[in-house]
């Protein structure tokens, strides 16, 4: 960051009062880890058919967008492209469903239902945001440090456990039983 944008982000932060919703972007970091685990576990089961399997590749698709997304908002201070959002999101919500519906026995409710919350938080940033323009207010200052600290600790402490209810989770190893590594020929 050159100096002369530092002087505008403090400019905006003293005279605008306000900061930036931090949360968008680890909200989308959030729904896109959920998307591209629950898409892998649809894609990867020997008995995924082809509809489950392309509404998987559907899912890694978008949970992709999702992590890039978040981070070209969260560079540019501001929410990017939300009227793209908003369709996207709630596309993603009908997918997941969809993909819940495929497979009820893979797919876990859990991980379909946080995935959803972010999706759902996502899509009202971005209505938010297209309210704000359409008031002609001006975007609000850069996010502060601590409030994108909370959302991403939000974020983590809900979509740890939703990643571990998800195909992928079930089948990655315990990390609790790795045994201890003896050398035979050490004494």
């Amino acid at each position: 960051m050159t100096m002369n944008s530092a002087a505008r982000v403090a400019e905006q932060s003293s005279t605008s009062g306000a900061s930036s919703p931090s949360w968008h972007a680890p909200a989308a970091w959030g729904a896109g880890l959920m998307q591209i685990a629950l898409g892998a576990g649809a894609v990867i089961a020997d008995s995924s058919g082809a509809v489950s399997r392309a509404t998987g590749s559907l899912l890694i698709a978008m949970g992709l967008a999702a992590l890039v997304w978040g981070g070209v908002s969260l560079a540019r201070a501001r929410l990017v492209l939300p009227r793209i959002v908003v369709g996207v999101a709630l596309a993603g919500i009908v997918i997941l469903a969809a993909a819940l519906a495929l497979d009820p026995v893979r797919i876990s409710v859990f991980a379909v239902a946080a995935a959803s919350v972010l999706l759902i938080a996502v899509a009202l940033a971005a209505v938010a945001a297209l309210r704000r323009a359409g008031t002609g207010r001006a975007d609000a200052a850069s996010p502060r440090i601590v409030e994108l600290l909370i959302a991403a600790v939000l974020v983590a402490a809900l979509v740890t456990p939703a990643l571990s209810a998800t195909e992928a989770g079930r089948l990655a190893p315990d990390h609790g039983s790795h045994g201890v590594m003896v050398d035979p020929s050490h004494h």
